[in-house]
């Protein structure tokens, strides 16, 4: 049993990040997103993602960072974009000590640029949600003639 709960541990450790989908790679970074943290408001949507750099990234002044987790609203009608929340992080995939973070106090949207990994995410997030199917019946039973 002892060595059951260490086990039970790293699993859910693993699984921590299970829900994230790589969702874009190139020679720079591989990015993922968490399609189960999609909130819908109207026509915002929030989302989470993170963005697992191949190198180390040095633009914070002594703080250097692999990976930034961020939380994301879309308005999709006006196709634009705002990272509310931006945590950075020593470690790939938004693991280890987060070294800085960041978070917006006004909004200050950003256009979808054709192309861009940015529009990846979108079209995820604004995604219209599946029609809803009819629920299935079960066929009549045939009456029976007494």
């Amino acid at each position: 049993m002892k060595q059951l709960i260490p086990a039970m541990l790293l699993l859910a450790a693993l699984n921590a990040h299970a829900d994230f989908v790589k969702y874009h790679e190139d020679d720079e970074l591989v990015s993922y997103l968490d399609a189960t943290t999609i909130t819908r408001a109207g026509r915002e949507v929030r989302m989470w993602t993170i963005d697992d750099y191949r190198q180390t990234q040095t633009d914070i002044p002594n703080k250097p960072y692999r990976s930034i987790k961020s939380h994301w609203t879309f308005d999709c009608a006006k196709r634009v974009s705002d990272v509310m929340t931006a945590l950075y992080y020593l470690e790939g995939m938004a693991q280890g000590e987060s070294i800085h973070s960041g978070a917006v106090a006004e909004r200050q949207w950003d256009k979808i640029t054709p192309g861009s990994v940015g529009e990846l995410t979108f079209k995820v997030a604004c995604a219209k949600p599946a029609a809803a199917k009819p629920a299935t019946t079960r066929p009549a039973e045939k009456s029976r003639a007494p």
